[in-house]
């Protein structure tokens, strides 16, 4: 830890319906505790748009910046037509390469890990499930995860179960308090 501040070694999952805003929140915290001079490392999945319209998501590796197509209308529903959510084709190889460098990168060298988002497209990959579980068994750093609000995922089920987990329930009248409620617990005083 480079900060002057603290941080507890919290598990803290957000959820929310699609749309309340659980990756802005944690972006917003990212930004927040990168201001105090911790290193935030992981992965967001962000939306792919063309002009109103969602066409797909990225993941992006926070640390790095480095970013790659996850999942497309058109592109990725015809080259991976076996991972298929709704009308996104899921590129897998592109969770399995950066999503879980990304993470496990920020075992190493990063003071807090965010992993966004933990739901259907993500839980198609074993290999991401597997790093994620070992990335929670850690007590020794944070972790804040953005976690399907309604997916019956025995994964998902696992982690909501877990009583060291603080869950957060995101709503877009809410979606302001979150961050701020999610920093003042992991802030030591």
């Amino acid at each position: 830890m480079i900060g002057h501040s603290r941080i507890r070694p919290l598990k803290i999952a957000i959820t929310g319906p699609p749309g309340s805003g659980k990756t802005t929140a944690v972006l917003k915290i990212a930004d927040y505790l990168r201001k105090k001079r911790f290193t935030v490392g992981g992965m967001v999945t962000k939306e792919i748009r063309a002009s109103k319209h969602r066409e797909g998501f990225k993941i992006i590796d926070i640390m790095t910046g480095e970013e790659k197509i996850f999942a497309h209308v058109k592109y990725y529903r015809e080259k991976y037509p076996k991972y298929v959510v709704g009308k996104y084709g899921v590129n897998i190889e592109a969770l399995d390469d950066l999503g879980i460098r990304a993470i496990e990168n920020a075992m190493r060298s990063a003071d807090i890990i965010i992993i966004d988002e933990i739901g259907k497209m993500e839980l198609m990959s074993e290999k991401f499930i597997e790093v994620v579980r070992r990335c929670i068994n850690n007590d020794m750093k944070p972790v804040i995860m953005t976690v399907h609000m309604k997916l019956r995922d025995p994964f998902l089920r696992e982690i909501r179960a877990r009583p060291e987990f603080r869950l957060y329930n995101l709503s877009p009248i809410n979606r302001n308090v979150i961050p701020p409620l999610v920093l003042k617990e992991l802030m030591e005083e």
